[in-house]
């Protein structure tokens, strides 16, 4: 039997999620917390953590990294209304395992659950849409781009100061800058955090 622990601080849909997962052969839920300040002080190990993002104290976010430190073999799926690029690949880069709409009321559990045993994962196909149009657009700008931009792109995204990208492709800086220029006149964006939002994963 697996063992899930909800985050969820609205107490209806709590019990209603408690309730589905009782019903399930292979899976129980023995505990529920409004905010991760709560388990934290009081840490319960578990298969499987169903975690709000919106939540009191901590939101879920900054709660998936500490919950990792302290059970790194446990699967986080995040059940939340916020579906917006930033929040979702946010997620997936702190550990989270799979995403839910918390708007997909039919939700078979078991279907989810099963899908991120022996190293799955899971996604509801509003979710799925986003990654996958994410991924489609990424491509799309990088074949507005020249290869020597793409490459200065990738140095900036790596970190590289402006100095250091002139030196690995032999270029003065004013030609970096103009590269730069360019790269965001076609990609149509106006700083560099704009360009890592662009590429991000």
């Amino acid at each position: 039997m697996k063992n899930v622990i909800i985050f969820e601080d609205d107490f209806r849909i709590a019990v209603l999620l408690k309730e589905k997962i009782n019903e399930l052969a292979d899976y129980q839920c023995e505990a529920v917390f409004s905010n991760p300040i709560e388990f934290l002080e009081n840490p319960i190990p578990a298969d499987i953590y169903l975690l709000d993002i919106i939540m009191p104290k901590m939101n879920g976010l900054d709660a998936i990294k500490k919950i990792l430190a302290l059970y790194p073999e446990s699967n986080i799926i995040i059940n939340s209304i916020r579906e917006d690029s930033d929040t979702i690949f946010n997620a997936i880069q702190l550990g989270a395992i799979g995403y839910i709409d918390k708007q997909s009321f039919q939700m078979d559990y078991q279907e989810v659950f099963d899908a991120i045993q022996d190293d799955g994962a899971y996604m509801t196909p509003k979710i799925a849409r986003k990654v996958i149009a994410h991924f489609q657009k990424k491509k799309n700008d990088l074949e507005k781009l020249t290869q020597c931009e793409i490459a200065i792109t990738n140095d900036i995204l790596d970190g590289l100061s402006y100095k250091l990208v002139a030196d690995r492709h032999n270029l003065s800086i004013d030609s970096v800058r103009s590269h730069i220029k360019n790269i965001y006149r076609k990609l149509n964006i106006n700083s560099k955090s704009k360009l890592f939002n662009t590429f991000k994963i």
